[in-house]
């Protein structure tokens, strides 16, 4: 019998083989790699580490079986019938999804198990690579592993080990009721923590000291014709002494700054994803008649003590992996009478030079009342405001995105060059214009179940 393991770095794969090895008496197999160890691995238990001169003159040689490349690396094995290993014993054999699959194919007498931690945050807790290329090669694993038998989550390490005790023995015994649905659901789950977590990264590498450093002075490339920042009048317009107000990004010091010279004892946080515009906001001089606090965090994981008779969401809510989920954890932080204010790019934002399917996080009047509603929220108030902008040249134009993150997200949130092909069709559009189209939404909002309720 084959019991495979799988799952990433940090999920204690090798912690509980050798747990099986030692109570069980189960063997191992050990295969062969060109990548580097991962934190905590053991040459010659989880792999063979070999440099890829080596891997390939074994291979020359007819040593080396069953290879593969997956992520510009080799895996192979010194034995050529793996998949069958004649034994009297269970043999573990610790394997990338791909070829597990491929080994169950060929010797259906194989448990294919997938070990994961009880969330991602855990996992970047138990690992120090937390890298978009480490966040790539997981989910591109996890998506491999949808056909697998079961999904062990190691919280507790010993009760682990024994669920997969009796897992293995019901597998033994052909007793064993494979749970499609819920391993699907659960890799699913895992898929969406780590799209999460990579966005984030990616957001974060995007607003940097560079931008924020010059975030006070983005009209310097662009002249503006009409008001083009409705949510600050908002803003202005709803606040008092003693209130408590959450800013969250981006480039939240300046919004904090113009709240701190209208009220009075008043506790203000500004939270923002990133660590240069966090540093930034913490420069400014403030009046010192209120309570300010900076937080470089994402909004969707940190422990907030306080609740909030105002939230704020300034040009921030597109770049969020999940407007709707953003609004409801916004909702739980609010007081009884609390209300949630943003601003998002309306679907004629920069229209001029780009089509709906090149530019998104820009939404209609209809879909944000949507999300909205799919928040449980009610809006108090919703407007459309258009203004113009005009350009003295192209390289300005595309120093102007590069300020407010826009260039940046068309490249999947990163800093790379857009390709010249691209840059080409975007310039042609640019020269065929007078003006570019600014517009956003601004809305006003409340829980609606405090709304409703009656006394």
């Amino acid at each position: 019998m084959n019991i495979v393991l799988s799952g990433p770095s940090g999920s204690g794969k090798s912690t509980i083989t050798e747990i099986l090895m030692k109570k069980m008496g189960y063997k191992k197999f050990t295969t062969c790699t060109t990548r580097k160890p991962c934190e905590n691995e053991k040459d010659g238990f989880d792999y063979y580490f070999i440099s890829k001169e080596k891997f390939i003159e074994y291979m020359n040689k007819g040593l080396m079986h069953n290879v593969r490349e997956y992520g510009r690396n080799y895996y192979g094995s010194f034995e050529k019938n793996m998949d069958n290993i004649e034994s009297n014993v269970p043999i573990i054999f610790q394997l990338t999804p791909d070829r597990a699959v491929k080994m169950k194919k060929v010797n259906p007498n194989t448990i294919l198990i997938l070990v994961l931690p009880p969330n991602v945050n855990e996992l970047n807790n138990r690992r120090s690579d937390r890298s978009s290329k480490r966040i790539e090669d997981d989910i591109k694993n996890l998506c491999d592993a949808k056909d697998y038998d079961f999904v062990l989550i190691n919280d507790d390490l010993d009760f682990a080990v024994s669920q997969l005790i009796d897992i293995i023995k019901k597998f033994e015994l052909n007793d064993f009721i494979k749970n499609s649905t819920e391993v699907n659901q659960i890799i699913a789950d895992f898929i969406k923590q780590f799209n999460h977590i990579s966005l984030s990264s990616k957001v974060e590498k995007v607003f940097n000291k560079e931008v924020a450093d010059s975030w006070d002075d983005k009209s310097r490339f662009v002249t503006y014709h009409g008001i083009k920042n409705p949510i600050t009048n908002e803003i202005m317009m709803n606040i008092y002494n003693g209130m408590s107000i959450a800013d969250i990004g981006c480039g939240t010091g300046k919004l904090i700054s113009k709240i701190d010279k209208r009220i009075n004892h008043s506790f203000l946080i500004g939270l923002d994803i990133s660590e240069d515009m966090i540093l930034h906001s913490q420069r400014r001089i403030l009046t010192g008649n209120n309570k300010i606090l900076f937080i470089n965090d994402d909004f969707m994981k940190y422990d907030f003590k306080n609740r909030f008779d105002m939230i704020i969401f300034s040009y921030v809510l597109h770049h969020m992996d999940n407007p709707v989920e953003s609004l409801r954890r916004a909702k739980k932080l609010l007081t009884n009478n609390g209300n949630i204010l943003f601003s998002v790019p309306g679907t004629n934002y920069l229209l001029e030079t780009f089509d709906p399917k090149e530019l998104l996080g820009r939404y209609s009047l209809e879909e944000m009342d949507e999300i909205v509603n799919e928040a449980g929220l009610y809006s108090l108030s919703a407007c459309r405001n258009n203004f113009l902008m005009t350009f003295n040249s192209y390289e300005m134009y595309i120093e102007y995105l590069k300020s407010i993150g826009t260039y940046q997200k068309i490249n999947n949130y990163t800093n790379e060059e857009w390709n010249c092909e691209f840059n080409k069709k975007i310039l042609a559009r640019f020269n065929a214009t007078k003006y570019i189209t600014g517009e956003y939404l601004t809305y006003k909002c409340r829980d609606k179940s405090k709304i409703l309720r009656r006394n």
